[in-house]
């Protein structure tokens, strides 16, 4: 009995000093990781410990000494972006701490923050016009200044598909803005985008899958320009005929309106003539014609004269009223006469 007593006292004893030893267990698979510029340390609990809740403190050291940074935080990370820069080596340590107690340090490897950092995935657009579709990138945002002020050579990587297909075609480009190549109209395109950086070293993640289906081509075939060129000379050809004969039967339209007739010769001679007519000129004249008229005298004789004087007296007044009428009609006859012959002559020409 008392060697079995003394083998479990000093097993006991042993287990006693082991655990005092080991009485906080270090955190396990410690790791550091960077995304976009920023710095975070992440580890797990130790093992067969689940139900025990651990403390952890984190430090950083980037000259000498280490600086904490999260003390007696119960989370299993700890960020360090904020007490970094962008260039520049660090080392980063943790511990975890338990009723007062504390486990070893475990700590990292010297590392720069500009080498080990992930980058994101890029935004891409697309847009499609005239048979060419562009692509145009935006950067993702950094946590730490802008990703052009870290990298001073960046570039694209470029996957682009059929939709539907498994073969990729990729384009490495300096530009943030690309016209795919050989693409055929009204076909589906797929395009995803990596960003290059660290001198080409490196690729971040890539973007999510992006399609669009390719415009019409802008292109005309030669055989369409032909018809064109057809098409509108026969419009133009026939727009011309039909504005001749518009203005041809709006002439003859006009000329059965107001005709052009001619007068025959012999009238324009008589119009002309008309002129050199006495008739026309006196009836043109506005004057009044000179009448013609004979004196008449009248003699006075006393009353108490004999019949016979009376009798001469009446004769001679007779006599002399019909020589005044004899001249006056042989006037008028021959003005009768002048005028007939005028007008046979008129008549005959």
């Amino acid at each position: 009995m008392k060697s079995d007593f003394s083998c479990v006292s000093v097993v006991s004893l042993f287990y006693i000093v082991y655990v005092s030893a080991e009485s906080v267990p270090i955190p396990e698979n410690v790791i550091v990781k960077s995304l976009d510029m920023g710095l975070v340390l992440e580890w797990d609990p130790p093992q067969n410990t689940t139900n025990q809740l651990f403390n952890y403190t984190a430090e950083v050291k980037a000259w000498r000494d280490y600086e904490p940074v999260c003390v007696r935080s119960s989370s299993l990370r700890c960020d360090f972006t904020n007490d970094v820069t962008t260039f520049g080596l660090y080392q980063l340590r943790v511990r975890a701490e338990l009723h007062g107690e504390t486990s070893d340090w475990v700590e990292t490897g010297e590392f720069a923050v500009d080498k080990i950092t992930e980058i994101s995935a890029p935004h891409v657009d697309l847009s499609s016009r005239k048979g060419q579709t562009e692509v145009e990138i935006t950067d993702p945002p950094m946590r730490r200044r802008n990703l052009r002020d870290v990298f001073t050579q960046v570039s694209y990587l470029i996957r682009f598909w059929r939709k539907g297909e498994a073969k990729k075609e990729e384009l490495k480009r300096d530009q943030n803005r690309i016209m795919l190549p050989n693409l055929e109209p009204l076909v589906n395109y797929c395009v995803e985008v990596a960003v290059l950086y660290l001198y080409n070293k490196k690729t971040s993640q890539f973007s999510n899958m992006t399609c669009v289906t390719n415009s019409p081509s802008s292109e005309v075939e030669p055989w369409v320009i032909a018809v064109v060129l057809l098409c509108s000379f026969l419009v133009v050809l026939v727009a011309i005929v039909l504005i001749f004969l518009a203005m041809w039967y709006g002439y003859k339209g006009c000329r059965i309106i107001f005709p052009d007739t001619k007068l025959p010769e012999n009238l324009k001679q008589f119009l002309s003539q008309q002129s050199q007519s006495p008739i026309l000129s006196a009836m043109q004249e506005s004057t009044q014609q000179k009448e013609h008229f004979h004196e008449l005298r009248i003699f006075h004789t006393e009353p108490d004269s004999s019949q016979t004087e009376g009798s001469g007296i009446q004769t001679e007044k007779e006599e002399c009223c019909a020589g005044a009428d004899v001249t006056q009609r042989s006037e008028e006859k021959s003005e009768t006469a002048s005028t007939t012959s005028e007008e046979q002559h008129l008549l005959s020409e």
